[in-house]
């Protein structure tokens, strides 16, 4: 557990970023708000990080929805055109246990405030 503690909190942000920050990450290359689709890669095929697997598929979903941002979420191995009908559903659901930890905001839809944009934080940070 000290080990996997050390690498995410000391090695993660040099070597993978958070959903939060990726998320960002595309607001910036869009001019500092939404737009085009953004497709979240190298997650959700394999299970080496010190999280759950299913985890950066649930908050990139509900960071990118907090931002008003349309985010793709194919299958593996999946084709799509992002011009197109884009597959948003949460597949993974079918497929991993629930998560220990949700997303660390309540979700909009629940009745929370808009956060700002300013404040997207780490997804370690609760």
């Amino acid at each position: 557990m000290l080990w996997t503690k050390r690498i995410k909190n000391d090695f993660w942000p040099d070597i993978h970023m958070t959903p939060d920050e990726g998320v960002r990450a595309h607001l910036d290359l869009q001019g500092g708000g939404p737009g085009g689709v953004l497709l979240p890669i190298h997650w959700g095929t394999f299970n080496l990080a010190p999280h759950p697997w299913a985890e950066p598929g649930e908050w990139t979903k509900d960071a990118a929805a907090e931002a008003g941002q349309t985010v793709a979420f194919p299958r593996p191995g999946e084709p799509f055109e992002p011009a197109g009908e884009v597959p948003g559903e949460a597949w993974w659901r079918a497929v991993s246990g629930p998560i220990a930890h949700p997303w660390r905001r309540p979700r909009l839809a629940e009745g929370a405030a808009e956060t700002s944009k300013g404040d997207l934080g780490l997804a370690g940070e609760r």
